[in-house]
């Protein structure tokens, strides 16, 4: 079975606001945003280093804040060459994230990699009582012909 729509769009930051905009969203670090509630504090974080070695972290609101502001004043110089990718469930009956969908999302993430954008953040939005799960990527483009 396949969780996830092929037609993954990557996008670019047009500016710091928008990264920092993007992040509030990603971590939903305002308690107004119309799809926080109850259940906001079960989305997952993960972290890619390794593909192997992947963070799982849940966080309530005041670490969400903390954290999105850490991601931001690392981040915000380098946002020429961030980009962000929204991955929805295609199939709108599925509302938990689940192991099989955690292989598939590796699969994506390895594609996204051979064309040189590595994932710095993933925060799995599993929230919505009648919503399907979705998951934000936050990348960095390294360009293989632009020597360090």
């Amino acid at each position: 079975m396949m969780y996830f729509n092929n037609d993954i769009k990557i996008h670019n930051f047009k500016n710091e606001s928008y990264f920092n905009s993007c992040l509030a969203c990603m971590f939903r670090a305002d308690s107004a945003q119309k799809w926080t509630n109850d259940l906001t504090s079960k989305n997952e974080c993960y972290t890619m280093g390794n593909p192997d070695d992947t963070g799982v972290f849940q966080f309530d609101l005041k670490a969400r804040k903390s954290i999105k502001d850490g991601f931001f004043n690392q981040w915000n110089k380098d946002v020429d060459h961030l980009f962000f990718a929204r991955v929805d469930c295609c199939n709108d009956d599925i509302f938990e994230w689940n192991k099989e969908m955690h292989q598939e999302m590796q699969t994506i993430l390895r594609d996204m990699q051979n064309r040189h954008y590595y994932p710095i953040l993933i925060v799995i939005h599993n929230d919505q009582p009648k919503e399907y799960c979705h998951f934000h990527i936050l990348l960095d483009y390294i360009d293989p012909d632009v020597k360090p």
